[in-house]
């Protein structure tokens, strides 16, 4: 007899988390899958955000790594900082993240199953079976529910039964070392997250430095547009290793963990949201800001939005999902798309003395407030405001020396 549930989410990330801990708590029978051991496993986001998510998704301390209240961005030659006299964001602990959501929803009665990976699906009359293996035993169990959700990232494995399905889709990579420092070294990026830009530090993409507690710094680079998947990769490792090297000035440290992956994004977000009685979230609807790497938030959001739809084919049996795709659609698609054409000019078509001159030109317009708008809330507008003011005023400035002139 295969076990019933209302829904089964496959991946225990922040967004299958999140949505089990949604649906669980309105009361349907809800079974998370996560295919790791535990969630210290694949520890791999560096979960840098700002303060607002802690609220909207109602969050404890015990799953923040440190708070920030600075941004530096290092160029090739300058180093650009943004100050503030309060804490701004947080560094999430991932793992600590995870198992919060999944203890949430099991608290609310959803069931958890570690160590059991995805690998097909098929339909029995009105229900859907889903099947795993344990990554280690090999056991194979099969459990049947009304709806699967896909929670699986990037490689959007239940979505999709044939990778010729999926839309066309962009690549980017990133690889993170966890290193523990000593305390002249910590202290120095304790309190803010440090961005490298320039072509000295990651050519065509970015690095970066976030703090956590106890001495341990995350330390790592990434590129968002990706050709040759392992030239990227090699590329990546050594952008790390020299921020560690030159910029940290680092010859002993402790190396605690190593962990990257791929990131596949569809550009215009068209993705498939639901279809045969499975409903897709985070990072396989691409829920991903593309000039920073930043999902967390995103992916959440995502299952909150998509758990409203869930809900209501469960509770009612009406299929409305289509609403859930317009909605996130709607919201998201032009900033979205606007941040990614940004994020292409600054990494892939901007020399390095361009890019120096660019961040040097925010340095000098903007504020913490609008800096944190830009990177983490897909609100390019304030500082496109600010650019346009500096330009009017240079232009005036030009004409009346012009006019004296004559």
């Amino acid at each position: 007899m295969i076990k019933k549930f209302d829904v089964i989410i496959v991946g225990g990330g922040p967004s299958g988390g999140q949505c089990a801990r949604i649906l669980s708590k309105k009361g349907h029978k809800v079974l998370l899958v996560e295919k790791h051991n535990s969630f210290e496993d694949n520890n791999f986001s560096s979960a840098g955000m700002t303060l607002a998510p802690l609220k909207e998704f109602d969050l404890p301390d015990t799953v923040v790594g440190s708070y920030w209240k600075g941004i530096d961005i290092q160029c090739s030659k300058k180093n650009y900082a943004w100050k503030s006299n309060k804490r701004e964001g947080v560094v999430l602990d991932f793992g600590r993240l995870r198992q919060f959501l999944a203890d949430e929803a099991v608290n609310n009665g959803a069931e958890l199953l570690l160590g059991y990976k995805y690998y097909k699906k098929e339909y029995d009359g009105d229900a859907v079976i889903a099947h795993f293996q344990n990554s280690k035993t090999k056991e194979k169990i099969s459990f049947k529910a009304k709806l699967l959700i896909d929670g699986t990232g990037p490689v959007r494995k239940v979505i999709y039964d044939d990778k010729n399905e999926e839309p066309e889709l962009s690549i980017g990579t990133g690889i993170e070392y966890l290193i523990k420092v000593d305390d002249k070294t910590y202290n120095s990026c304790a309190d803010k997250l440090v961005f490298f830009l320039g072509h000295k530090w990651a050519k065509n993409g970015y690095g970066w430095i976030f703090p956590m507690e106890s001495n341990i710094l995350k330390v790592g680079a990434g590129k968002i547009f990706v050709e040759d998947e392992n030239q990227a990769n090699i590329s990546i490792k050594e952008d790390t290793l020299r921020v560690i090297e030159e910029f940290l000035e680092l010859k002993e440290y402790e190396l605690l963990d190593i962990h990257g992956g791929i990131i596949r994004y569809s550009p215009g977000i068209n993705d498939t949201f639901y279809k045969n009685k499975v409903v897709a979230i985070g990072d396989a609807i691409s829920a991903i800001n593309p000039k920073g790497g930043e999902g967390i938030r995103y992916a959440m959001r995502s299952a909150t939005v998509a758990s409203k739809y869930i809900d209501t084919y469960l509770s009612e049996g009406k299929d409305e999902f289509d609403k859930y795709k317009k909605k996130w659609r709607s919201k998201h698609r032009i900033s979205w798309r606007l941040s990614e054409l940004s994020a292409r000019k600054l990494y892939l078509k901007y020399s390095d003395s361009k890019i120096e001159e660019r961040i040097g030109m925010y340095h000098s317009i903007t504020n913490m407030q609008v800096l944190i708008d830009s990177l983490f809330e897909f609100k390019p507008g304030k500082i496109f405001h600010k650019i346009v003011l500096l330009y009017m005023m240079t232009a005036k400035l030009k004409l009346k020396k012009l006019f004296s002139k004559s």
